[in-house]
């Protein structure tokens, strides 16, 4: 029965691997840091508030930023974590300046 399960979740994790690996996207990279447009919401599944986009950083200073085609807000947002790592937002979207 175990192994059963163990089977099902490894197959499960190999297609949802595949289909992000698949996923359309536009890339654009300048220096460390890469953008990525296109479908977003299994990239920035981990995203509390909405999976309009995100950012993740590496431990090696690459950074990529998805984010939804045509949504030129989640962009600005985005880059500005990038330029900006301390800045802060809250819940309701107000910008809090940099600590």
């Amino acid at each position: 029965m175990k192994r059963t399960v163990l089977i099902a979740a490894m197959v499960a994790l190999a297609v949802m691997v595949v289909g992000c690996a698949t996923a359309p996207f536009d890339g654009y990279k300048n220096g460390p840091v890469s953008l990525y447009i296109g479908e977003v919401r299994h990239v920035c599944a981990a995203g509390a508030f909405s999976n309009r986009g995100c950012t993740i950083r590496y431990p090696n200073g690459r950074v990529e930023v998805y984010c939804a085609r045509g949504d030129y807000e989640c962009i600005a947002h985005e880059l500005r974590h990038v330029a900006d790592p301390s800045w802060q937002h809250d819940v309701d979207g107000v910008t809090l300046s940099s600590r």
